[in-house]
């Protein structure tokens, strides 16, 4: 089963659109998600997930529940990186979780689970094939970067994640903001499932978030929407698990 989270309903209405054989299930006790088939694939599409929090929980009960071949997260994300613009879209090679600090309590200084690292990396294969179904739609602008992800966006976060970017990664690479990724890749780590990110980048951090960046986001999701359909496409089971 390939499963997609987003964070919002709007992220996920293109593979809404293409889901066959659908049926609807509800994840602890409130939300609902759509199973079906893409491309002969079993699909699973689930919206609203906000938070790196949220995201964990879903994706544990549904990888309790399912046999889960490949996890991707769209929707949208923030810029850090001046190279990448509104509407672009960017690909994972890496995610960040930058969601806690807990060192007044104890010796847990990035992630929520001790000792567990807060450093994530998107398998080379998924990342290809991906890159593949994006250059496939000549007109689309993506990126390979490093995702920071953070559940607490609150203007005085936003500003430490500004100012301390570099506490949080190593070398020149990209960067983008997201809420759940982290999420995301601390169960497909857990569970030794391959995950990847991919998202529409809708502003920069310094720039204040406004309609029309959001209209313009929306416009690529089409985009987005066909090539994440060609890697499902093109991915099997026997190819994840030769790269794994």
């Amino acid at each position: 089963m390939i499963v997609i989270i987003g964070e919002t309903h709007d992220d996920i209405l293109y593979f809404d659109s293409v889901l066959a054989n659908r049926r609807e299930e509800t994840i602890l006790e409130k939300y609902k998600v759509s199973i079906g088939t893409i491309f002969s694939q079993d699909a699973l599409i689930a919206h609203d997930v906000f938070s790196s929090s949220l995201a964990s929980a879903i994706l544990m009960n549904i990888c309790d529940k399912y046999y889960v071949d490949l996890i991707i997260s769209v929707g949208r994300c923030m810029s850090v990186s001046d190279k990448i613009k509104n509407g672009d879209i960017v690909v994972s090679t890496r995610v960040i979780d930058a969601n806690v600090d807990l060192t007044m309590f104890g010796s847990v200084v990035t992630g929520q689970i001790p000792g567990f690292d807060r450093y994530f990396t998107v398998q080379d294969d998924i990342i290809g094939y991906l890159s593949k179904g994006l250059e496939r739609r000549i007109s689309i602008n993506y990126h390979l970067a490093t995702y920071l992800s953070c559940s607490n966006m609150s203007g005085e976060m936003v500003e430490h994640l500004k100012n301390k970017k570099e506490a949080f990664y190593l070398g020149s690479d990209l960067i983008v903001i997201d809420q759940n990724s982290a999420g995301v890749a601390v169960v497909s780590t857990l569970k030794a499932i391959p995950f990847i990110t991919v998202k529409v980048c809708e502003n920069n951090l310094a720039v204040v978030n406004n309609l029309d960046s959001y209209v313009s986001v929306l416009d690529k999701y089409i985009d987005l929407g066909k090539a994440v359909i060609s890697t499902i496409n093109d991915i099997s089971r026997s190819d994840i698990l030769e790269g794994e």
